[in-house]
């Protein structure tokens, strides 16, 4: 596999010399062992690749040449945006990194009242830059052009609120489906899309509990901004794996698999 690394969109140009990030130096240099003349690609995050050629290595400093730009396929025209409860950090890196490998367009982390993670501003930034990175790492491994938005923390009443049926993101489709996973709810996940025109672009917006699952007053708040309560078959699965396989199912049932 051709390694990648992320540029900002300004650095992309054919025949420019650039420098990668430190990070990103460091893995090309000290991880990668790559040396002169070593090809890669870089992406812009913005849905744009090209090829590159290593043109110094050096103590965790690289520089590539940029050769030309490569044209992919389209990305899908299924948009996922996943509303975690923050989970332990193993966990919720392992959400955020396997999510992201799925294809979903933006995370957003929750600080619910049942996550058994607290908090405070400072930890909370830190944890917001360390999503981040994660986002950055899984785009570079599973070939995506377009980095997905890694939100900071903030409250379920507050994103609900953000991405509900009255407050929509203008990057949501006009036909959005607002799901909540609760195992105690009646309909399934293929029931919802059973019901929907196929043919229309559609938004998918899933929200997942942390480790407890959400409080009912949280509940509540999302069925207030129209979310649609969901349960994963007949199974109680755990935060880590709950969102991964709805966000599996959503398309493999949609066509995207």
């Amino acid at each position: 596999m051709t390694p990648r690394f992320l540029l900002v969109p300004e650095q992309l140009l054919e025949s420019a010399r650039v420098e990668l990030s430190a990070e990103a130096a460091h893995h090309a240099v000290r991880v990668l062992r790559l040396s002169p003349g070593a090809q890669i690609q870089v992406f812009d995050g913005a849905g744009r690749r090209a090829s590159a050629t290593v043109v110094r290595a050096d103590r965790g400093e690289c520089s590539v040449e940029i050769d030309a730009l490569i044209t992919t396929t389209a990305a899908t025209a299924l948009t996922v945006v996943l509303l975690q409860g923050i989970a332990a950090a193993d966990r919720m890196d392992w959400i955020i990194e396997k999510s992201i490998e799925l294809g979903v367009s933006g995370v957003f982390p929750m600080m619910t009242h049942r996550s058994a993670v607290k908090l405070d501003p400072e930890r909370a930034t830190k944890r917001h830059q360390h999503w981040q990175r994660i986002a950055i790492s899984a785009c570079m491994q599973s070939g995506q052009d377009r980095l997905p938005t890694i939100e900071a923390p903030s409250p379920p009443r507050a994103t609900f609120a953000r991405l509900g049926s009255n407050m929509a993101e203008t990057t949501l489709a006009p036909n959005t489906q607002r799901l909540i996973l609760d195992p105690l709810a009646q309909e399934g996940l293929s029931q919802v899309v059973q019901s929907i025109d196929m043919n229309e672009r559609t938004s998918w917006v899933l929200a997942v509990g942390p480790e407890s699952g959400f409080a009912p007053e949280e509940i509540e708040a999302a069925s207030r901004a129209g979310f649609k309560a969901i349960r994963m078959g007949p199974r109680i699965l755990r935060t880590e794996t709950a969102g991964l396989a709805a966000i599996a199912a959503l398309q493999a049932l949609c066509g995207d698999f």
